[in-house]
């Protein structure tokens, strides 16, 4: 349950597996998820998994990405992780067997499943009536062992799969011989027929198969194959290794499945005569890409006509019982419009291809009976099939429920004990309402059950025991709690620093036996409770000495005195202790006692029956534990008087009403400042060795503003109170000396407590997989590619890289993915490599140097660049005509040192480079203060305000962004920033880590490069307060994504009104000699319409920022100098730039002319930069804006 409601910090919710979403910083935020893996994957599991890493190099995170990028819709439950390789199964088994286990009907990881390819055993099949069948099919998929599968393979292994499964097909002779047709370097004759043959596949297009990396290097070592017969089909490296598929015209399924088995036979033997096999093991039959495909993979489907019986409303409750399912035959999500369906069979995983054959056959011929029946007008109830699924009995639906009694109910639990019942009555649906009427949350994974009285936990230890042993970290049955309520154990503790803690406190919560908890005791047993407790309070003297208020009948004055201390609890309103009958006849029975000096608390009859509190101001946690043990034990002892005690035993410990608060109850803490500790990335850690938990002092599920922390013991049961005060004291003292250091700048190095536990590269073992030995080149196909890159990624180059990695891990491939996967135009030139880390341009610098020397006109090794944000220098500037230029705005971007660039950031470093540049430009004032907006969770208000402003930009969909892995965990972490004039913005992890733009209408570029200049000095002295800085070198100037912005990374730009100008032909050659660049005012790939264009610099590396704005302020004057000129029907000869000024004639000009300066210089093609295919938010651009370059 978890356990909450009150006002008071004193209830707890226990978070998802009771982890703090802040404690795992990589965690993803998976709260509007809808698929398996968001299902399944805790915080635990994530946390355990997180840094392993199979044979073949595949991580948790590729395990995941096409689930955190795809969070599927309410209606469409998809699985949301894929395998990279067949050791991804054992490795990542945390996730993948829930998953499996969810999406396969309960199939255990302990299952094994059957495998039966004995086509002889089917029966019947052969005459499934033709009027009703049109087609039959039966497909699989297999991947070949020792290859990494399509989401993780290299181009190696890609292609090393192709020849295996191509040479395998070319043995298959007779009815089964046929031809190979890769997809590279197909011909137009030979792509016409295979889609007119319906064999064709294309390069995915669903968010699912892109986000997974499935389209990478597409089309190479892709390919279809097929008989001459055309009844038997493989795909050669689509979503797995291979696609094999049987199909004919009419209803011969028997045929249909004989063929299969026949061809996968001789394939598989020919593969085994060269000395490879298919993925196969016990468990999960033929291991392939997406688990929802494992164990056969066979999906065995017929389109059949069925108009009468589809109307029929016991349709889909037929299809069910049979274990069939349904679709139109246009494919997946598609629906029928003449009553025309396909229908396969529903399993996959722990039946065998013969049983799920079997299971179409029979299933559709019922079906093509029913739809006889129906056209002779007469009823379907005799053919009605018996066991129609429904739920067992009474067994609630789970499906979509978060917490631990649904992950630990079964239906084989549910049957041993639905029908039992404690001896007060109380029974395993009211033990689990509150669990089924609260689904939970995604970051709140919560208990879902309660016990009615103490019995509870023995008539129901079917799934008390269960979800004990889950949520107290594998507490198992048969052990014993130990009880130690004598202070005189605890050391130390009465001397905390009281400059860093500011209070400490104890609490726990006391049932007495006898009486039926609060979800299920009468009003009699409550007042009971409460005469009980309060008579043996009333006995206390001295500094105990106290008083008791009722909530029924309280004064007003009293109610406001006890809000004043922060003593009052309330009716609860949180559903999980509304469901489980917690509030009934409230305010009845329940009340709040203090002592005098108001540091010894008893809460009665809220959420358990009792809740003891000992408190004060400071840091002397000793005296507060031996006042809690003083006061628990007085108050027990009277109690006893009474012939009554408190409800305990040796393997439980005291017993309350929630299963997380089983053994001690006990929560020790103290709100602590730890403002250095607070930043320092082991912070985490640190408190999980020393089994601390952390929360903001505002109480559950709050965070820290200040570094102030609630910090307290994490565990409640297997250990006694003394030692989890000791921890409590021990750890404080620890993170106390710690902050000290810091505060000195000093190391804690040696300080890290024992248990702590450094992120580790864990490389997991298999026995059954291995790594095959590859035999085929992994150099790219960029024969038809148009990029830098691939001018200067030449065969030689590429060996000598490909297996560097920088520090940070980013490879050779995770740099040219991109240009790989784009082959461009020949007209459109793009640059086709990214950045994965500022090292990149240094670990790959024989391809990173020729590629920045030939996009930057001749930039090569030795020359260093120039940084100058001076806006003084600028000359003019202010007073560009407006009646001509309508806006004028200065950008660029920004990357923050020590953290991976967006194409390889993993979602830690993503939302500590949001947290680092929010905090920078919080702290800018005057003029430039301004807010930011985070595009998670953003308000339809600010949406809509951002999009008319033109200031939100949008997920990627270009391709060039997206296969260089810029769209990952979408939109975590983005955000956009800017200021109450709506004239300095940035945008947040977009393309680069930062991008910063200053803009404003009319012509005054000046006073626009002026706060561009002022905006962006504040931002990065307040980076260097926070002990960072931006990346830069003398050689590359600012470090951004993509090698074309290199340098300034900036752009320097008006919109200009200039239908004169443009028209004369020499338009495109002044701008060039300017160094000026030009598009029309819509965007990237947009033209002006009406003479108006967006006017920029060409250039960006090897000349300074005000060297660039000095070129568009002066070339801008002079184009509206010649816009005007032309107005007035007068010739511009005499004012076109120098270069293209008429000469005078000369006697003997040199045969090779003028060599052009590095400023004179024209690039070598027409090409579309990163620069120049972006489509940013300016005055007449669309809303919502989305890059498209690289």
């Amino acid at each position: 349950m978890g356990c909450g409601g009150s006002k008071s910090s004193e209830t707890a919710t226990t978070g998802k597996g009771g982890v703090d979403l802040k404690n795992i910083p990589n965690y993803p935020d998976l709260s509007k998820h809808n698929n398996w893996m968001a299902k399944c994957l805790s915080h635990e599991i994530y946390a355990k998994l997180k840094d392993k890493k199979t044979p073949g190099g595949f991580t948790l995170d590729g395990v995941i990405q096409t689930g955190v990028d795809n969070p599927g819709h309410p209606f469409i439950y998809t699985v949301g992780c894929v395998a990279g390789d067949e050791e991804s199964y054992e490795v990542f088994a945390d996730l993948f067997d829930p998953v499996i286990e969810g999406r396969h009907g309960s199939y255990t990881k302990d299952a094994k499943h059957k495998t039966d390819l004995d086509a002889t055993k089917i029966k019947g099949g052969d005459n499934l009536d033709p009027k009703y069948v049109l087609s039959s099919r039966v497909r699989t998929g297999r991947s070949v062992r020792g290859y990494s599968l399509p989401p993780a393979c290299n181009r190696a292994e890609r292609r090393d799969v192709e020849k295996i499964l191509t040479e395998a097909l070319d043995t298959l002779d007779g009815p089964l011989k046929g031809k190979y047709y890769p997809l590279s370097g197909m011909s137009d004759e030979t792509q016409n027929k295979l889609i007119e043959d319906h064999f064709l596949f294309d390069k995915p297009v669903s968010p699912l198969l892109l986000s997974s990396g499935m389209g990478r290097d597409w089309p190479d070592g892709r390919g279809i194959w097929h008989n001459d017969e055309k009844n038997f089909l493989a795909w050669v490296n689509e979503e797995d290794h291979c696609r094999i598929i049987s199909m004919e015209k009419g209803g011969n399924m028997k045929k249909v499945f004989e063929r299969f088995c026949d061809g996968l036979a001789k394939v598989e033997t020919a593969m085994k005569d060269k000395n490879h096999q298919y993925m196969w093991n016990e468990h999960l039959g033929y291991v392939l890409t997406c688990p929802s495909n494992l164990g056969t993979g066979l999906r065995a489907g017929v389109h059949v006509k069925l108009p009468l019986l589809s109307k029929n409303p016991r349709f889909e409750e037929c299809l069910k019982t049979l274990r069939l399912q349904k679709r139109g035959t246009g494919g997946v999500d598609t629906a029928s419009t003449d009553g025309t369906f396909d229908i396969s069979n529903l399993d996959r995983l722990g039946k065998s291809e013969v049983h799920l054959v079997q299971a179409v056959i029979d299933g559709v011929a019922l079906l093509v009976e029913m739809e006889k029946t129906l056209e002779k007008g007469d009823q379907i109830d005799q053919l009605i099939p018996p066991g129609v699924l429904r739920p067992i009995e009474n067994f609630p639906d789970l499906s979509n429920h978060n917490n631990w009694m649904a992950r630990c109910l079964t239906p084989g639990i549910w049957a041993e004990i639905k029908d039992k019942a404690t001896p007060s009555g109380f029974s395993l649906d009211q033990a689990i309402q509150t669990g089924v009427d609260n689904p939970g949350h995604p970051f709140i994974f919560t208990v879902g059950a309660v016990a009615g009285d103490e019995e509870t936990y023995d008539v129901f230890a079917a799934l008390m025991d269960p979800i004990i042993e889950k949520r107290h970290n594998g507490y198992t049955k048969e052990m014993k709690h130990e009880t130690d309520l004598n202070a005189d154990n605890l050391k130390g503790g009465d001397e905390l620093d009281e400059k860093y803690v500011l209070s400490s406190r104890v609490r726990t919560g006391r049932s007495i036996r006898g009486f039926c908890l609060p979800p299920h005791c009468s009003r009699a047993e409550r007042r009971a409770v409460e005469n009980l407790v309060k008579d043996a309070l009333e006995t206390f003297e001295g500094d105990f000495s106290g008083k008791y208020y009722p909530l029924n009948g309280m004064s007003d004055e009293e109610q406001q005195q006890l809000i004043d201390d922060h003593f009052l609890f309330d009716k609860p309103l949180s559903p999980l202790l509304l469901s489980s009958g917690m509030a009934r006849d409230w305010p009845d029975a329940r009340g709040i006692w203090h002592n005098e000096m108001k540091n010894f608390l008893v809460w009665i009859n809220e959420e358990d029956h009792t809740r003891v509190i000992s408190m004060e101001k400071g840091g002397n946690m000793k005296r507060v534990f031996r006042r809690f043990c003083d006061g628990l034990n007085k108050v027990e002892e009277n109690i006893k008087s009474k012939g009554k005690e408190f409800m305990w035993n040796e393997h439980l410990g005291f017993i309350l009403t929630c299963p997380s608060n089983l053994g001690t109850g006990l929560r020790a803490g103290v709100h602590i400042k730890l403002p250095q500790l607070a930043k320092e990335p082991r912070f985490d850690a640190i408190l999980k060795a020393l089994a601390l938990q952390k929360r903001g002092t505002g109480g559950v599920d709050t965070a820290s503003t200040d570094g102030t922390f609630d910090i307290s013991n994490l565990d409640r049961l297997g250990k006694s109170e003394v030692v989890l005060v000791q921890q409590v004291v021990d750890g404080v003292e620890l993170l106390i000396k710690m902050e000290k250091k810091l505060e000195k700048g000093e190391s804690i190095d040696e300080d890290l407590p024992q248990g702590y536990e450094a992120p580790t590269q864990e490389v997991a073992a298999s026995q059954k997989a291995y790594r095959a030995e590859l035999m085929s080149s992994g150099y790219p196909d960029l024969t038809k590619h148009s990029n830098w890159m691939a001018k200067c990624l030449t065969e030689d180059v590429y060996n000598r890289m490909k297996d560097k990695v920088t520090k940070m891990g980013v490879t050779l491939d995770n740099c040219i993915q991109t240009g790989i996967d784009n082959p461009g135009h020949p007209f459109i030139f793009t640059v086709g490599a990214v950045a994965g880390d500022e090292e990149s341009y240094d670990v790959f610098a024989e391809l990173m140097d020729p590629i920045i020397e030939k996009r930057h006109n001749g930039y090569t090794t030795d020359l260093k660049h120039k940084t100058d944000l001076d806006q003084s220098k600028i000359v003019g500037g202010d007073d560009l005509d407006p009646n001509f230029v309508l806006s004028s705005r200065v950008r660029t971007g920004r990357c923050v040192k020590g953290f991976r660039l967006p194409p390889c950031n993993d979602r830690h470093e993503r939302r500590e480079v949001e947290r680092i540049l929010t905090t920078a430009l919080s702290s800018l004032d005057g003029p430039l203060k301004g807010r930011y907006y985070p595009l998670s969770n953003m308000t339809e208000t600010e949406q809509e305000e951002l999009i008319a402003d033109h200031f939100l930009f949008d997920k990627p969909v270009s391709p060039l962004l997206l296969a260089s892995g810029m769209a990952r965990d979408w939109p975590d972490a983005r955000g956009i920033w800017h200021n109450d004039e709506k004239n300095f913005l940035a945008w947040v992890n977009e393309e680069d880590h930062c991008r910063i733009i200053s803009m404003e209408k009319g012509g005054n570029m000046k006073k626009v490069f002026e706060r561009f200049c002022d905006g962006l000095t504040k931002v990065e002295d307040s980076l260097k307060k926070q002990k960072t800085s931006f990346m830069r070198n003398d050689h590359l100037g600012y470090i951004l994504t993509c090698p074309s912005n290199l340098g300034t990374g900036i752009r320097a730009g008006v919109h200009v009104k200039l239908p004169e100008v443009s028209k004369d032909q020499r338009f495109d050659d002044i701008l060039k000699c300017l160094r000026l660049q030009k598009r029309g005012t819509g965007g990237v790939d947009t033209a002006s319409t009406d003479g108006t264009f967006d006017i920029s610099n060409l250039d960006r590396l090897g000349f300074s920022e005000v060297e660039l704005v000095q070129k568009v302020i002066d070339g801008v004057a002079l184009l509206i100098q010649m816009e005007k000129r032309l107005m007035d029907m007068a010739e511009i000869d005499d004012i076109l730039p120098e270069a293209m000024r008429p000469k005078p004639a000369e006697p003997e000009a040199p045969a090779n002319g003028d060599v052009p300066t590095q400023e004179e210089a024209k690039p070598e093609a027409t090409e579309q930069t990163a620069e120049e295919t972006e489509n940013k938010p300016e005055e007449g651009n669309q809303g919502r804006s989305n890059t498209h370059h690289i």
